[in-house]
């Protein structure tokens, strides 16, 4: 069984610019950030980015980490980064969704279950909640999530969409 989804802010970043948010809450009911994922949002959204409003949504949660300066010794990743893998690591039935390649191979070096956005696509995908990952990749790319052609590629072919 799936315990406790965590998200990163890139992946809500991107979610948001592309008109699909909302896939958080159908493919999981609820998901969890933490404070410092929550102070990269309201930091992004002082700077003009294009963010989601966290308190409308109702099924995007804060979760208090309480892990102080712990978060800190996680070298050359972001703070809400560092904060999700320490709790992949204490919730090891867990899902934590992340873009940031450091990030991810830190995890799955911890042995932590992750995806990231497209990941999520794809199950969206899979679960018939959109109907092709192409449009919303390609969206994504545009607005500035960074896809090496040849992963493109080998995406659109696992999803039948050559």
């Amino acid at each position: 069984m799936l315990g406790k989804v965590f998200v990163n802010t890139s992946v809500l970043q991107y979610l948001h610019s592309i008109g699909l948010i909302d896939i958080l809450k159908t493919l999981f009911g609820k998901v969890y950030i933490t404070q410092e994922v929550s102070l990269e949002i309201e930091r992004g959204k002082q700077q003009g980015v294009n963010l989601p409003n966290l308190d409308e949504s109702g099924y995007i949660k804060v979760i208090d980490t309480n892990m102080g300066n712990l978060i800190d010794i996680v070298r050359d990743l972001g703070k809400g980064e560092a904060s999700l893998i320490l709790l992949g690591m204490k919730n090891p039935e867990s899902l934590v969704i992340l873009d940031d390649q450091l990030a991810r191979e830190v995890a799955r070096s911890l042995n932590i279950k992750i995806t990231g956005t497209v990941g999520l696509l794809i199950m969206a995908k899979e679960k018939g909640i959109i109907k092709a990952v192409k449009p919303y990749l390609d969206n994504m790319i545009n607005t500035g999530f960074y896809l090496a052609p040849a992963h493109r590629l080998l995406i659109l072919s696992k999803v039948n969409e050559t």
